[in-house]
């Protein structure tokens, strides 16, 4: 029987190391800035110019910036989101260009950054990978490549992971949840 993760069943080695793994808060060059609980989150967005994001749930819209986790804006009454486009707007600043919005709805965030980092959703774990690496390197197919299998697992809480991804800019990454927006920043990477 095939595990959610691709293995054989519950002692398939994916599993294990997930299973056993501490939740990571500062990893490499990323720092969590921001845990906030959001009510009922729909959407994440992510400006195409910074590392402003725009977040939508059942209390509204909040903007944050992603540098920091400070809310930049609220509003209580409307949430800008357009479910069937993936489209937010900001309602503090109407005028400008909509974000692409990834959540209950669907749409998706970037999973790979400019300078390689990577991540995905592994059932309910959210898992951050450096370039060149990934958890899955632990399975038996790959064991005589000695390929890197580091891993960090950012989420776990068993709630559904809602959204997951990297900004543009590739310097903030946002897991979040129903209930929970968690968010890392690092300082611009290096140039290739």
């Amino acid at each position: 029987m095939q595990s959610f993760l691709g293995g054989t069943g519950p002692r398939d080695p994916v599993s294990l190391a997930l299973g056993a793994a501490g939740l990571a808060v500062n990893v490499g060059p990323w720092t969590q800035v921001a845990v906030r609980s959001v009510g009922g989150l729909s959407a994440v967005g992510f400006d195409r110019a910074s590392d402003t994001m725009l977040v939508t749930s059942a209390n509204g819209q909040s903007v944050i910036n992603g540098a920091t986790g400070d809310i930049l804006y609220r509003n209580r009454e409307d949430d800008g989101l357009d479910a069937s486009a993936l489209k937010g707007t900001r309602l503090d600043h109407p005028a400008d260009e909509r974000f692409d919005m990834a959540g209950l709805y669907g749409g998706g965030l970037r999973s790979v950054t400019d300078d390689g980092w990577s991540v995905e959703r592994l059932g309910h774990h959210c898992v951050l990978h450096p370039a060149g690496a990934s958890v899955h390197f632990l399975e038996a197919k790959w064991a005589t490549y000695n390929k890197d299998a580091t891993f960090h697992v950012l989420d776990r809480s068993g709630e559904e992971i809602r959204a997951f991804g990297f900004s543009w800019t590739g310097r903030t990454l946002v897991c979040a949840t129903p209930s929970t927006l968690l968010i890392w920043n690092r300082p611009a990477p290096l140039a290739l």
